[in-house]
């Protein structure tokens, strides 16, 4: 029963979100040299001990973490393909409740070895309170996940989507059912993207300064922030694929459809742009907060138009999305960046309408 239930929960939760996991070893670990981890990784584990505010943060992130965990599990657990899973209620409960929190554990394990990493700084700095706490919130949310699922076995059928919980019969836009989409399956992978992007381009314009102004680095990790939504963008055309075939038939105009995707992806930039205009004029000018708006819209745009006319893998569609930042990248050293985004959203809209008689309404 054991490995039923590894494979049917832990096993299947690391398998889906391998995206996730990639991107997330990219941001810790390839930013930084291999010679220099070790130093890289104690200099922001003391960083987090210092600082309680990072410190909320850092909990902030682990209970977001911990609720993709739950809502993947509980999600398998109402699912048919999970019907199995009701045979842990003919164990004992102290057993069942086990095999629930071996779960949780193994879904949980990335943050538990860096919250054991904390705790041994903290131990070894002599921060014995620190030591003790980090341990035992981690345990603490493992405990009540566990709980959580024990509970949604014992009471099935008692606990409701949120999106089924009553009759909707008001208009639902369609950029609102990508935008759920997004927060409800993939909360997890949406705000590592937007924490990383926002942070890191917050530090790198706020240094820049009159005698020193260079843009490159920024406009670098700002183009690594995109590669990070175009997994979010995948993700939306699969389930417009699978979930959403219904909406192609609707009599809806072609051009209230793109109007739709736009104001999704406006959105989906928002905090990207508030970080922007926060900082502009100063230290950042204004034609360069635009160059970076208009460029990283007119992008997604394109890669969205993109899975309109091709159907790619999700391997192809991350080499697609890599040459397209290599040339984007490239206009950002020849000074003509505002052009290209100019083009990129003009050929986003050919291939949207272009491709949507052809693909979409065969």
């Amino acid at each position: 029963m054991n490995h039923t239930v590894n494979k049917t929960l832990a096993a299947a939760y690391y398998r889906q979100n391998a995206g996730f996991f990639l991107f997330l070893f990219v941001v810790f670990f390839g930013i930084v040299a291999p010679s220099q981890q070790l130093a890289y990784h104690y200099a922001l584990i003391r960083g987090i001990l210092a600082a309680p505010a990072f410190m909320f943060v850092v909990a902030i992130a682990w209970l977001l973490y911990a609720g993709k965990v739950f809502r993947f599990v509980t999600r398998v657990i109402d699912s048919r393909e999970g019907l199995v899973l009701y045979q842990l209620k003919s164990l004992p409960p102290g057993h069942c409740y086990r095999v629930l929190l071996r779960v949780q554990s193994v879904a949980f394990l990335p943050v538990s070895v860096y919250a054991l990493a904390i705790a041994g700084v903290a131990a070894y700095q002599g921060a014995w309170a620190s030591a003790l706490l980090v341990p035992v919130f981690v345990a603490l949310i493992c405990g009540l996940s566990a709980a959580g699922y024990y509970r949604r076995l014992e009471h099935p059928g008692a606990f409701r989507d949120g999106l089924s919980r009553q009759r909707r019969t008001q208009r639902t836009p369609y950029w609102s059912i990508l935008l759920r989409y997004l927060f409800d399956d993939n909360l997890g992978l949406l705000t590592t993207i937007k924490i990383f992007g926002c942070l890191l381009l917050y530090l790198l314009l706020r240094l820049q300064t009159p005698g020193d102004y260079d843009l490159r680095m920024p406009y670098f990790v700002f183009s690594v922030a995109l590669f990070g939504h175009g997994i979010l963008l995948f993700r939306c055309r699969r389930l417009e694929e699978t979930r959403l075939i219904c909406y192609r038939a609707l009599p809806v105009v072609l051009r209230k459809r793109f109007g739709q995707y736009c104001l999704f992806y406006f959105l989906l930039l928002l905090p990207e742009i508030l970080v922007l205009g926060w900082l502009t004029p100063d230290p950042i000018r204004f034609i360069d907060t635009l160059e970076l708006v208009v460029s990283g819209y007119s992008l997604l745009i394109l890669l969205n138009s993109f899975l309109f006319v091709i159907a790619l893998r999700a391997g192809d569609f991350l080499k697609l999305c890599l040459v397209i930042f290599g040339i984007l990248y490239g206009c950002v050293l020849g000074g003509f960046l505002i052009a290209m985004s100019g083009f990129f959203f003009f050929t986003a809209a050919v291939l949207f309408f272009r491709g949507y008689y052809r693909y979409e309404l065969r």
